[in-house]
């Protein structure tokens, strides 16, 4: 009953060939706000600023809505957004470049006290004012690279020559950021921001170590009280999702560098939210199948369907990728920055939502669980327990598919038959030049559905609990794990 069911509704869903044309010969550009996300601001000067120019202007002259967010806390801020808006002239009302600190954090911000220990002893009202002790040993100033030259850094240092403390101005000689340093090792153990009161409005606590040093948590003194965060992800991850609800409009977020994805991808998309990355270099050193360590983010998202759609800016790029994951339905070259370069993949990322939607209705309806594991002649036979009664249809095929943990790449695939089993040579040359040529060392295992046009959703293959205590630990060369319940291999 259950595989007539999803016959009849699967054709009824897929089987519309001239509602597809004409979606996908739209050449406007989908009414929806956009989010070009960077690190840091932009300079008037960088190349960065060009590339945002153009790529910004068939949005503008269509009055989309578009905006830069900017995630980088920057002493200067407010002067570099201004000096970026007049470098890229576009009218302001449709395009606008934000920052975190700047827009979202200093506004909501209320006080922990006022920051009072200055290292030259007094509150001056412009640093580049003040008088610097010349003959001091434990004074240095840095300044900026700039013609008038004012100050941007004072470090403190003790008798032994020893980093203490460094003060953070803006161009305007205001006091922007403090950090404290531990003496012995030179290692960043605590920092403070100040606004533009001379407030304190967050801290960073560091564990102080002289090798890795991440953040042990952050105190945002917020007007409604203090926040504390562990990442400083958790505080990008915070105003993405407060842009995401303040209206119903459809959103696109594009992670415009390869730092920004594990701040987007790990968010839960709402309906009206949608998320892409765009690629503007190749994501290998060498070796096409060793990735550059800043792409294994984006890679592992893709293959887990978090991202609707990959924009490169080179067709060589996307063919390299394509190799380790194959060929996407929503990967797209953008060769140019006019607006017909853009509508065509936009309006198919829209249609390819709601063709996955679809798709992913069936699979949710079944459960796949690993049931039974075993091995002869070097064969491996899995079987699968599955809710209801199904078999494969002319419109949908459901495979078993191992895919490299690192990089996304697939390493093995294979249809489930008829009696929800699996089997595969394990020692297959395939098998293992996948396994070589990705340096793979775990598999972790999926049901995949897939249609004739392409469409895939993923399900991760659980395992039955009493699986995991009645068989051994080992099976001809492989062990299996399990990670949150799900099934997957390590390569030995």
């Amino acid at each position: 009953m259950f595989q007539n069911w999803m016959k009849k509704k699967v054709e009824h869903a897929f089987d519309q060939p001239e509602k597809q044309d004409e979606t996908m010969t739209s050449t406007e550009l989908p009414d929806m706000d956009y989010y070009f996300m960077t690190g840091e601001i932009p300079g008037p000067d960088e190349a960065i600023t060009t590339s945002f120019n153009k790529r910004l202007k068939p949005f503008a002259e269509k009055r989309m809505r578009t905006s830069i967010l900017t995630l980088h806390f920057d002493a200067n801020a407010k002067e570099r957004i201004l000096s970026f808006q007049e470098k890229v002239d576009i009218e302001p009302t449709y395009t606008r470049i934000l920052n975190l600190f700047e827009h979202y954090i200093i506004p909501e911000s209320g006080s922990k006290r006022r920051y009072s220990e200055f290292i030259l002893g007094e509150v001056t009202h412009s640093i580049n004012q003040a008088v610097i002790p010349i003959d001091e040993t434990t004074i240095r100033v840095t300044t900026y690279e700039l013609p008038s030259s004012p100050i941007r850094y004072i470090d403190q240092y003790n008798e032994q020559q020893q980093l203490v403390k460094r003060e953070e101005y803006n161009w305007e000689g205001a006091l922007r950021r403090v950090q404290s340093f531990v003496p012995q090792t030179g290692a960043l153990y605590m920092e403070e921001l100040i606004k533009g009161d001379g407030d304190i409005y967050m801290e960073k606590i560091y564990s102080g170590d002289a090798n890795k040093n991440p953040v042990r948590h952050i105190n945002w003194f917020k007007k409604t009280g203090i926040q504390t965060f562990v990442k400083k992800t958790d505080i990008t991850q915070q105003w993405i999702s407060t842009i995401q609800s303040q209206n119903d409009r459809l959103k696109l977020f594009i992670a415009d560098d390869r730092k920004q994805d594990r701040h987007l991808f790990k968010i839960d998309k709402p309906d009206t939210a949608y998320y892409a990355a765009f690629v503007h270099a190749a994501h290998y050193k060498e070796d096409l199948h060793q990735l550059d360590a800043e792409y294994e983010e984006l890679f592992k998202h893709v293959r887990k369907q978090h991202v609707d759609a990959v924009f490169f800016r080179h067709n060589e790029h996307k063919e390299d990728v394509e190799k380790i994951l194959g060929e996407q339905l929503y990967f797209y070259t953008i060769s140019s920055d006019e607006e017909a370069a853009w509508s065509a993949p936009l309006q198919h990322m829209l249609e390819n939502r709601v063709r996955k939607d679809e798709l992913r209705n069936y699979m949710e309806r079944t459960k796949f669980v690993l049931s039974d594991l075993s091995s002869k002649h070097h064969v491996l036979h899995l079987q699968l327990d599955v809710k209801e009664e199904m078999v494969n249809t002319d419109h949908v095929q459901i495979d078993f598919a191992g895919y490299d943990r690192v990089n996304g790449a697939e390493i093995i695939s294979q249809t489930i038959d008829e009696n929800n089993q699996v089997s595969f040579p394990i020692g297959h040359f395939q098998t293992k030049k996948n396994i070589e040529c990705n340096h793979t060392k775990y598999v972790d295992f999926y049901i995949r559905f897939q249609t004739e046009e392409g469409h895939e959703v993923l399900q991760r293959l659980e395992v039955d609990g009493e699986l995991l205590t009645s068989k051994p630990s080992t099976v001809d060369g492989w062990s299996y794990q399990t990670k949150q319940g799900n099934y997957s291999w390590k390569v030995k």
